[in-house]
This record gives C-alpha cells, structure tokens and sequence, in this order.
C-alpha cells in the first residue's frame, strides 16, 4: 500500500483529549473531509470502541526514525453492533495496520461551505478541525476508510469515502481488491453504491476506473 508520513509524536496529549472530545455528539457530516485519501501505516497502541467513532491510534516511523502518530476514527460502537458475522475485526494494541484515510478539510474551508449548516459546527467539531493540520503531507487525526491488516487481509472499516479511491491510490495490483469485493458482501455493497455518487459521476478518469474494475468483477454492479 502506498503510505504518507509526516506527523510528529508532539500533541498525543491533545489527540488523546480530542478522541474523548464529543463522544456523546451526533455523527457528522461527510462534508467535514477531503476527497483524496492517504495510506498511513504503524502499530496499534490504543483502540477504544465507543460512540460517536471508534478510535484507533496508530504509531509509526518515518524514513529517517521519526516517531509519527495518527489517531483514527472508524465506525460507531452502534454501526459495528449492527454488523453480521463473528469474525468482525476490532484493532488491537500490537496490530499492524495500513489504512487507507480521509484527512478533514482545513477549518476555514468547511466553515465557508454552504452545504454545512453552521448549526452543525458545534465545539467538538471545531475542535476536531483545528487539530488536525498538518505537519508536512499527512493529517494528525483522520477519518479510516479501509483497514489493511497482518497477512494483507482487507476490511471495510468507516463508510465515508469511495473504496476506488482506496483502490486506485493503494500500491497493490487490482486483481486483490477484485477478490475482496467478489468475497466480501460488504465491501461489495459499498463498492456498487459509490457508482451512482456525483464525486464518481463527475470524475471522468475516477468513473473510467470503477466502470473498468466493475466489469472485472464475478458479478458486475449494475
């Protein structure tokens, strides 16, 4: 998986108070994040399942040794009760994980959006905004799209954002993540709604890549 790296350990305090930070808020809205991705990878060294977002922080390396830190959030501890299955994965402390993320959208940008009723900016929101700028290419909080985890085995962890563009922007040949929409019906279910999204529609090279890979697959979204 392609990762970027560019956080410092400065702030874990913040980012652990932030996590706690509106746990009881309601869900925001998508409008909060950034439509391009980035791939982050590390070791777990906190999960906490609780509401509004599951929080994952996860501790990695830069190149030259930097200790870079990301707090993650996933679904609601509600979302993941409401999901099928005995085999649901949960992060554990010593896990390591590759994430594919959406970073949030600069402060300033969201509150000038007219789609985003000023209502819905409440202080936990802006909290969570203002801390998460960057230091160098990659955002210190994060919203975890697609989970990658040991033995490359891939989950879809937060629905927000498109699974193409986990897919497109990842390392990895295409023929894996046809496998995992083929075998995994969630993934699938979220792979065939993004089709119809604007944010597709009005990509072309975006909806090329998803009508290309969508033909790929056992049985083709229609």
């Amino acid at each position: 998986m392609r990762t970027n790296a560019a956080i410092t350990a400065a702030g874990r305090a913040g980012l652990a108070a932030l996590a706690c930070a509106g746990s009881v808020q309601a869900h925001h809205s998508h409008f909060l994040y950034q439509t391009t991705p980035v791939w982050i990878n590390g070791t777990v060294t906190h999960f906490e399942l609780k509401n509004p977002h599951a929080i994952t922080t996860v501790e990695g390396r830069s190149e030259n040794g930097q200790v870079l830190v990301w707090t993650v959030e996933g679904p609601s501890q509600t979302g993941l009760d409401r999901r099928s299955g005995s085999d649901e994965y949960l992060p554990k402390v010593g896990d390591t994980l590759e994430v594919c993320a959406y970073p949030y959208r600069p402060a300033e940008e969201v509150a000038a959006d007219s789609r985003l009723p000023s209502w819905r900016l409440d202080a936990s929101i802006q909290q969570r905004l203002e801390s998460s700028t960057t230091e160098g290419a990659s955002p210190r909080l994060i919203l975890g799209h697609m989970l990658v985890t040991t033995g490359g085995a891939m989950r879809v962890w937060e629905p927000y954002g498109l699974v193409s563009e986990c897919m497109r922007s990842a390392n990895d040949q295409r023929q894996s993540w046809i496998e995992l929409l083929n075998a995994n019906p969630e993934a699938r279910k979220f792979w065939c709604e993004q089709r119809g999204r604007a944010a597709v529609q009005s990509n072309a090279s975006l909806k090329e890549f998803v009508e290309r890979t969508n033909a790929l697959l056992d049985e083709p979204c229609t």
